[in-house]
């Protein structure tokens, strides 16, 4: 089951600083970590000998370690600083550790919808939003095993063919649309669903394909800083869900969403960022790579994250 939240030190205490000439001061202490990279389900065989079919354990150490332990440090200082901007401006009181603050006790998909909409926080949003996406990314891989396979899903797999006509056709779409992007991001596997008032409407997951770049994020809650469909790779089968939307500066809370707006459940990325492929495969590998990386997907954790329907007689739906 994937982590929602990157693993987090048991204290964090900021660090003594001088401020305005009334000498206001945070309490003196060593700083430990706010958030650390979290374990991955195969920690030991990735480190042992990298992911099977897709990546050398150089490879997955530049993929993983080095760049998890950059997005941290990045997420821990822009954390950081936003939190003594806030005590330097009294909106948060000095005798309150960071601990007990939002800051900490939130997890990166937490983090994202709750700064997304506001541009002052845009450094931590980024830093949140890359380490989350990142760890979506190596969640769903496996170790080639029988039980990681599709066909032992037969729900899921049932599922994706209502969504896309076969498999093959949403291997090939998926592929076609990560490979035709013209910058680093994420091609998503994701369920849809009309968000409605009514219990006996046709609320059933559909699913689609979503495209983000950079550190854009496929959660529709976060408003703004969703990202969908990227027309450049929209050739063929057209199934991305999501939107831009203008920048707002009035709301800083999660927005509320309307009756109709297609609520996005993600269960399976890849990345295209150059770091996840470039070190094994070359400049010109990232087709190999793509396609590699479906030979290596851990279907049981795609079928974790996927909404199933209950056995309510409502129709609703739950997620695990």
């Amino acid at each position: 089951m994937v982590l929602q939240r990157l693993a987090r030190s048991r204290s964090a205490w900021a660090p003594l600083l001088e401020s305005r000439p009334h000498a206001r001061q945070f309490h003196a202490s060593s700083i430990s970590r706010l958030h650390e990279v979290p374990n991955l389900s195969y920690k030991e065989q990735f480190e042992a000998r990298g992911v099977p079919g897709l990546l050398d354990q150089p490879a997955y150490d530049v993929a993983w370690r080095q760049n998890m332990e950059h997005l941290v440090e990045r997420l821990n200082k822009a954390t950081m600083s936003k939190y003594h901007q806030h005590c330097l401006q009294g909106s948060i009181h000095l005798t309150q550790s960071l601990k007990d603050t939002d800051f900490e006790q939130s997890s990166t998909k937490q983090l994202i919808l709750q700064f997304a909409r506001n541009p002052q926080y845009a450094p931590v949003f980024a830093a949140a939003s890359m380490a989350h996406n990142t760890h979506f990314f190596f969640d769903g891989l496996g170790v080639g095993i029988d039980s990681e396979k599709l066909e032992a899903f037969p729900t899921l797999e049932k599922a994706l063919i209502a969504s896309f006509g076969n498999i093959d056709t949403l291997w090939r779409v998926m592929l076609s649309k990560a490979s035709a992007m013209t910058g680093p991001g994420f091609v998503w596997l994701v369920q849809a669903t009309k968000r409605s008032t009514s219990s006996i409407g046709n609320n059933t997951p559909e699913f689609r394909l979503l495209v983000t770049y950079n550190a854009g994020t496929p959660y529709a809650e976060a408003g703004v800083r969703q990202q969908g469909a990227d027309l450049s790779t929209s050739e063929g089968y057209n199934g991305s869900a999501g939107s831009f939307g203008p920048t707002s500066t009035r709301e800083r809370a999660t927005p509320k969403l309307p009756p109709g707006t297609e609520l996005i459940t993600p269960v399976l990325c890849v990345s295209t960022w150059e770091h996840a492929y470039l070190r094994q495969y070359g400049v010109g590998g990232k087709q190999q790579y793509l396609i590699n990386w479906w030979k290596a997907i851990n279907w049981g954790a795609v079928d974790q994250k996927m909404i199933k329907p209950s056995d309510k007689p409502n129709g609703k739906f739950v997620e695990k």
